[in-house]
């Protein structure tokens, strides 16, 4: 996956603040709360005192309950303070660089396919793959991924986010970039 759109994805779907905006279905609501509570203060424990963020703290309208949230330019910050320490390899799995992840052990260049989800033939390539059959279609409808998170960079970035997004995904980048979708 695309590492920027990744991060803003994690930022989004875990540590915003518009959690009510995400889910009108107040059991999901609630979820995403119960990871907020859990998630964010992991971050900041992380990043340590010397980012000197702090979560801004926010109530939900239907049942009042308090949540820690970040914006996305203090989110980045935090994260690059996790990394100018070294520890982004104790992140959480939505903001774990990949390098460290599903590609620690073994490169893209170890790999039969490698591919992203928004490749139209990316589910075709795997299963011919995981199947070891040659009579698997790498074309066609049946072919495309549906993909969950539909978040793009299109947001507001400050020339500050933008520089912290390409310094935390600069390794990504150079492992992943000839595989992404141009």
């Amino acid at each position: 996956r695309d590492p920027k759109e990744r991060i803003v994805s994690g930022w989004k779907s875990k540590v915003a603040c518009d959690v009510e905006m995400k889910s009108s279905v107040a059991c999901d609501v609630e979820m995403e709360i119960h990871e907020l509570v859990h998630i964010v203060p992991k971050l900041l424990d992380l990043a340590g005192p010397s980012s000197n963020i702090t979560a801004r703290i926010k109530r939900t309208k239907r049942t009042g309950r308090e949540y820690p949230c970040l914006d996305l330019s203090d989110f980045l910050a935090v994260l690059s303070h996790i990394h100018s320490q070294g520890k982004e390899g104790s992140l959480d799995t939505h903001f774990l660089p990949q390098h460290l992840s599903c590609f620690s052990d073994a490169p893209p260049a170890m790999w039969n396919v490698v591919t992203t989800i928004s490749d139209p033939n990316a589910l075709c390539s795997l299963k011919s793959i995981v199947s070891r059959s040659a009579n698997v279609s790498n074309t066609g409808e049946d072919c495309q991924m549906v993909k969950e998170h539909n978040i793009t960079l299109s947001l507001n970035l400050t020339a500050a986010d933008e520089v912290i997004l390409d310094r935390i995904t600069r390794k990504e980048y150079e492992m992943l970039g000839s595989y992404l979708a141009q």
